[in-house]
């Protein structure tokens, strides 16, 4: 899961009430003012007095009031994020099979040194659940397949994305006697939660 807080953003001498999000891809900002800064444009991060600022490498500069969280923000915009592979669990030797089309070049990145596999044989199955009936036939999918291995259900995330989103998912599932283990975003409109199969 994401790193967040409320959070005032400071551009000169105006004070604008937002929320911070931190995902392994990018600052996200919503609220009163809105922005999206991906992880890979960071630059510079420092704190002074409750105040995080960042300056990304198209030049923009940020400046955000955080208060007493501040210096632990600045470490985490600082700290280089996991790779999504590593987040995921996935690697040559771990074998996956997949259900639906991978919705970004990021996942799919991801799970390239993967071997594929049947559903019954994997050692991790993802799920992508592009609308929903792909969410809700996924139950009987998994009881047809015989998988028994941990799933993760890529699901959309925000507004903007058409898939169903992390609600719907958890409902399905929860339904279907799995319960959640983990999550982790995947792109700025993709999502995932992961499950094992049967009661915690």
């Amino acid at each position: 899961m994401g790193r967040e807080s409320r959070a005032y953003w400071l551009d000169s001498g105006d004070r604008a009430a937002v929320t911070l999000r931190l995902e392994w891809d990018a600052l996200t900002v919503r609220g009163a003012r809105r922005a999206t800064v991906p992880r890979t444009e960071f630059r510079r991060v420092d704190v002074t007095d409750g105040v995080v600022e960042l300056e990304a490498a198209s030049g923009a500069q940020y400046r955000f009031q955080v208060g007493q969280a501040a210096s632990d923000w600045a470490e985490a915009l600082a700290r280089p994020p996991r790779p999504l592979d590593e987040k995921l669990g996935v690697g040559p030797d771990v074998a996956v099979a997949v259900r639906g089309a991978l919705p970004v070049t990021a996942l799919a990145d991801a799970l390239v040194d993967s071997p594929r596999v049947a559903p019954w044989e994997a050692d991790l199955v993802f799920a992508v659940v592009h609308d929903d009936a792909a969410l809700d036939t996924l139950p009987v999918w998994l009881q047809e397949t015989g998988v028994v291995a941990p799933l993760w259900v890529i699901h959309g995330k925000g507004r903007h994305c058409p898939a169903p989103g992390d609600a719907a998912v958890r409902e399905v599932m929860r339904d279907a006697g799995r319960h959640e283990t983990a999550t982790s975003a995947i792109a700025e409109c993709w999502s995932a939660i992961r499950y094992a199969p049967g009661k915690p």
